[in-house]
């Protein structure tokens, strides 16, 4: 029995299961996640922790357990993942590995976004989660990756990336560089705007498979991968589902310079959705910024895959060699789309 099997064994005794199965999903570029079904053909996520991501995975419960206690003080009607616990605990540390495990919740989950009302029905449920930041002290939270969502920070890695990383990916990508740089004053448009707006609780990873659908496809049931909520600005989370729902295209796709790959009917549908839900308690300045919000984000997620690729892909899965240059010329693209968008808000 390897580690996996007796993790979730152990998970499941707690519970008075036992394993019958347990295979690998292909989920996410972070964490390594496999599917258990159980005696009675219950199912359930089992997860790996990937600590070179998150230093301090116990934060990680830290967060989940005030998000928790929230909810059910409020009776908000909001579905998150209900983590198994052993001996109080809901991470199972294992040598060096950290574990954690949840039921799986029946739903339907996209890698795109089908429809404008799809897309609307997730923007609103984020406006939500928003929400319970208003019913807490969010000093609570912690944040479990250092700089996550800061920007600068990001810039200072792409700088040290250009020093240090693998020569020859380096030399090739110079014109690419050089195209990134000329649009870095809209990163510090939305710095000075971040500073000015308040901290509220954030999801800080808002992308379209992270939400479960209904069978009718246009609500949503759950929010899910919450390791990375925390403290910091809603225009990074709302930016961020931007440039998951309104790409086209999967992020690893390689896109010609003509091809287009904005869906500007997604876009303002989330807008739209958006402000439905969290309209009472956006500032006016947060709600002028959502859409440089999307330009920002978009760009500095380009320049992350960049970053990981100079670096020789230390961050990100990849299958291939030019896995992380693909996905930031693919987030380029989107940038330079949202570059033109006007939008009613």
């Amino acid at each position: 029995m390897n580690s996996k099997q007796q993790i979730a064994s152990v998970f499941l005794n707690s519970i008075g299961a036992s394993m019958n199965a347990i295979e690998k999903v292909n989920k996410g570029l972070i964490n390594d996640t496999f599917l258990v079904e159980d005696d009675n053909n219950n199912l359930y996520i089992l997860q790996q922790i990937n600590t070179k991501v998150f230093k301090n995975p116990f934060d990680l419960s830290h967060n989940l357990l005030r998000l928790k206690a929230c909810i059910e003080l409020h009776n908000i009607k909001l579905l998150i993942p209900d983590y198994l616990s052993f001996e109080k605990k809901l991470i199972i540390q294992h040598n060096s590995t950290f574990w954690r495990m949840y039921p799986y919740i029946q739903g339907l989950v996209f890698e795109k976004s089908k429809n404008s009302e799809m897309s609307k029905a997730a923007a609103m449920a984020l406006g939500r989660f928003h929400n319970l930041g208003e019913h807490m002290s969010i000093e609570e939270f912690k944040n479990p990756i250092e700089n996550f969502t800061n920007f600068q920070f990001r810039l200072s890695n792409l700088r040290s990336a250009r020093k240090v990383g693998v020569e020859s990916r380096i030399n090739q990508t110079v014109g690419f560089h050089s195209e990134l740089i000329n649009h870095l004053k809209i990163i510090e448009e939305y710095c000075s705007i971040e500073r000015q707006v308040p901290k509220r609780l954030i999801h800080g990873d808002p992308k379209i498979s992270n939400f479960i659908f209904d069978a009718s496809e246009k609500s949503t049931l759950a929010i899910i991968d919450l390791d990375t909520i925390g403290q910091g600005s809603i225009l990074y989370d709302f930016g961020d589902m931007v440039r998951s729902f309104s790409n086209r295209y999967n992020e690893s796709t390689s896109v010609k310079n003509n091809t287009k790959v904005l869906n500007k009917e997604i876009l303002q549908s989330l807008v739209d959705g958006y402000i439905s839900s969290a309209g009472c308690f956006l500032t006016k300045l947060e709600r002028n910024s959502l859409l440089l919000s999307a330009k920002a984000v978009s760009l500095v997620q380009c320049i992350r895959f960049y970053t990981d690729y100079l670096l020789g892909d230390t961050y990100y899965e990849i299958k291939d060699d030019d896995d992380n240059l693909l996905r930031a010329k693919n987030q380029y693209q989107l940038f330079c789309e949202l570059k033109d968008v006007n939008l009613i808000l």
